[in-house]
């Protein structure tokens, strides 16, 4: 009997404990939340890796240093060019500009024979529909005699009219006149006498008696190697901002032939002031295109290349520094003879536009192998921006390709 009372009561109190189907569920319930806990950080770790990855691949950044293949050779190539070349042949632009520049001259020389007076006339030419020529010294004379020479020949047009500087013929004060009418006395008992005449505007002017300032050559030498420099760099200016960026215009390519107006002071002119002296240069400027340039120069001394180009670009990185000059050039500017001298630097040209496609579509690991595709490039290293990202962009933008020269 005492035996059975512990029994049951023992019993009863581990039962009222828990009863083991709701101990059962507890398990359950505690794995599902873990399971669940699990597989939301597991998802949450996925989305962070891919947002990360999402965002390294938009700021990372690759640069590929290039080192093509150079060479340094001591050249002298001549070369010939034509406006049009029935070959490939080097091939070459003309330009043509033009300035005007001028200066003043002062005579620094004495003359004890006095001054001529001058000043500007018109000359009219109602005689024929031919022009009419006068010659060096043609008289034109006033109503009272006095008597005025032009120093250079003129033509007068057809029915027109002219414009000419003359100079008394004699010095002192009285030939300083106002406007005034003139006649040709050498064409006195002729047609023409009475419908070739000219008239002046303003007052001659300069004549003096006594000593006078004579200009002397050294005076218009001076003047004149002062303008020639101005339209020389001017031009030079010139061709610079109108030259196409993709040809070269050396300082020897350029031919200037200079035209001096016919009212210049000339020598043994008298005059007490400085007077004005034009000089008009129309140059002629051969261009050449750099490229073409390149190619016909790697031709000329592919011979004595250690690595002979094999229908593979090449350039001449320092083509602008080379010993220039031009040997000759045709009547008709459509054949030029040029000279080209000194250490040229001849780097082999690397096609980034195609060597950025293939490294964007390359799908291995090993990017040497796509340079070894380029005979043109001597080295190459690749930097990784972050260092530690080995994953290529996929936009081309992200990708830059340094050339070393």
């Amino acid at each position: 009997m005492p035996r059975k009372i512990i029994k049951d009561v023992f019993l009863r109190d581990k039962k009222e404990e828990m009863p083991l189907v709701e101990e059962l569920e507890m398990e359950k319930t505690k794995k599902s939340r873990f399971l669940f806990k699990f597989i939301a950080v597991f998802l949450i770790l996925i989305l962070l890796g891919a947002f990360g990855f999402v965002v390294l691949n938009r700021i990372s950044t690759v640069a590929i240093n290039i080192s093509p293949h150079k060479e340094t050779l001591a050249i002298d190539s001549r070369l010939r060019a034509y406006t049009n070349p029935i070959t490939t042949g080097l091939s070459f632009e003309i330009m043509r500009l033009s300035a005007e520049e001028s200066g003043l001259v002062t005579a620094t020389g004495i003359s004890s024979s006095g001054q001529k007076a001058g000043g500007k006339i018109t000359v009219y030419n109602n005689y024929s529909n031919a022009p009419q020529k006068l010659i060096i010294n043609t008289r034109f004379q006033t109503s009272d005699g006095k008597i005025y020479r032009i120093r250079e020949p003129i033509v007068i047009p057809g029915m027109g009219v002219k414009e000419a500087t003359v100079y008394a013929d004699q010095a002192g004060e009285e030939y300083n006149i106002g406007p005034a009418d003139f006649t040709l006395p050498g064409l006195k008992g002729g047609a023409r006498f009475e419908k070739v005449f000219a008239k002046s505007k303003s007052a001659m002017s300069g004549g003096s008696s006594g000593n006078a300032r004579v200009v002397k050559k050294e005076d218009i030498d001076s003047v004149k190697a002062s303008i020639n420099d101005k339209i020389k760099n001017r031009l030079a200016e010139m061709f610079s901002a109108q030259k196409p960026e993709s040809y070269l215009l050396f300082a020897d390519a350029v031919k200037i032939e200079y035209l001096e107006n016919p009212d210049n002071p000339k020598v043994g002119d008298l005059s007490s002031r400085s007077m004005v002296f034009k000089i008009n240069g129309s140059a002629v400027g051969y261009l050449l295109k750099k490229d073409a340039l390149s190619k016909a120069l790697t031709d000329d001394n592919a011979g004595n290349l250690k690595k002979a180009p094999k229908n593979e670009p090449v350039a001449v990185e320092n083509i602008e520094s080379l010993d220039f000059s031009l040997i000759s050039a045709d009547a008709q500017n459509k054949e030029i003879t040029v000279r080209l001298k000194g250490s040229a630097n001849f780097v082999w040209v690397v096609d980034t536009a195609k060597l950025l496609e293939e490294i964007i579509n390359y799908k291995g690991k090993n990017y040497a192998s796509v340079f070894q595709n380029y005979p043109t490039i001597e080295k190459a290293a690749v930097v990784q921006s972050p260092k530690w990202w080995i994953k290529f962009p996929s936009d081309k933008n992200k990708i830059k390709i340094n050339i070393d020269l």
